[in-house]
């Protein structure tokens, strides 16, 4: 995948499901059955990575819920969703 942007758009892919269980998110991938864990924040994220909203608007987002710098989350966001790109979790939304 490219590099992100700030105006980046990523959606989940329909073949994840998702589960919570005590606090943390558990996404299964439907393709090769491996499965990845999202704490607190990770998430949230995952709720609002829903392809209509880009990076930036996610991150301002979260730094209203968590009061945290938006600078530091754009920064720790865009880091997590190359993770979840990568593993094939989520996609550009065109």
């Amino acid at each position: 995948m490219k590099v992100m942007s700030s105006r980046t758009r990523l959606q989940r892919r329909q073949n994840i499901l998702k589960q919570e269980a005590a606090g943390t998110v558990v996404l299964l991938n439907m393709d090769d059955g491996r499965y990845f864990a999202l704490d607190g924040v990770g998430g949230r994220v995952w709720d609002l990575c829903d392809g209509s909203r880009t990076l930036s608007e996610i991150a301002a987002i979260l730094a209203e819920e968590f009061e945290a710098p938006a600078e530091t989350i754009e920064r720790d966001l865009a880091e997590l969703m190359n993770d979840l790109a990568n593993e094939e979790l989520v996609g550009e939304n065109a």
